[in-house]
């Protein structure tokens, strides 16, 4: 399993010693320090996948190591159906692009990514030119994928989204979601569960799919109604389903594919 121990993490770091002190005979990280998570995040990504990746003070951190399992479970299952070199839209790729970068530099993909925020769409531009990485950025102008123009008539192999799963009564002054005060535009999902995101990713998806083409979403432990929603959703519109669970330290996420036969 990849994973990156703090000493390492220091050697190549030296932010990251304002942030780390002993328990015991180990060294920890104070992970609810925003700037602590940020500068380990950092270091995971050039030291593990060789990416230079900036973040954005107000927006969520992602967690690169299951972004990647993610990726590798997303694309363990294309591969099999006989897909090499996918054409890939990435809905919502955020401040940081993480999950469009790791498939562009691990894998033969055309990857498209959407983002709907101006200051993360900023942010995500730099960090594919730093990385020297050819994605198309495009604004949704808070479209989900119907009537985005620069896709428009275009099919894809796989269509892979980390949704908004917040429900309707999540609000961002004052909480904390991944380590960070998360901006309005983030706190999105709708829904009882905060379905309604993604019910929006499959229904419109379907019809952006080449033949056996993926939707692949991304989802946390609970609520398991969610998932169940989610998985109902996509059987209705007659895709196969398979769940992969994923572990990344103390985290379990589940990868949820509707494939298109």
């Amino acid at each position: 399993m990849l994973g990156l121990k703090i000493e390492t993490a220091l050697k190549y770091n030296e932010n990251l010693k304002k942030y780390v002190y002993k328990k015991g005979d180990k060294l920890r990280i104070d992970f609810k320090n925003k700037d602590a998570l940020i500068e380990y995040n950092k270091t995971i990504l050039k030291v593990l996948f060789n990416l230079d990746v900036e973040f954005h003070k107000n927006g969520l951190v992602p967690t690169p190591i299951n972004r990647y399992y993610f990726i590798k479970s997303t694309f363990e299952t294309l591969y099999r159906l006989g897909i090499k070199k996918p054409k890939v839209l990435e809905i919502g790729t955020g401040h940081s692009a993480i999950i469009s970068l790791l498939i562009k530099k691990f894998y033969d993909a055309d990857v498209y990514a959407t983002e709907v925020d101006e200051e993360f769409l900023k942010f995500a531009k730099r960090n594919i030119e730093k990385n020297k990485l050819d994605i198309k950025l495009i604004n949704s102008k808070g479209k989900i994928i119907d009537g985005i123009e620069e896709i428009k008539g275009k099919k894809f192999d796989l269509i892979i989204s980390y949704p908004p799963f917040y429900s309707k009564n999540s609000v961002s002054s004052g909480r904390k979601f991944g380590g960070a005060k998360a901006k309005s535009v983030e706190l999105i999902g709708r829904g009882k569960y905060g379905e309604e995101f993604s019910f929006r990713i499959i229904e419109e998806g379907i019809n952006f799919l080449n033949k056996k083409g993926v939707i692949s979403l991304m989802m946390p432990k609970k609520p398991e109604k969610r998932r169940e929603l989610i998985i109902e959703k996509m059987k209705n519109i007659n895709l196969d389903v398979e769940v992969d669970e994923i572990k990344t330290g103390n985290r379990l996420r589940y990868v949820i594919k509707g494939i298109k036969e």
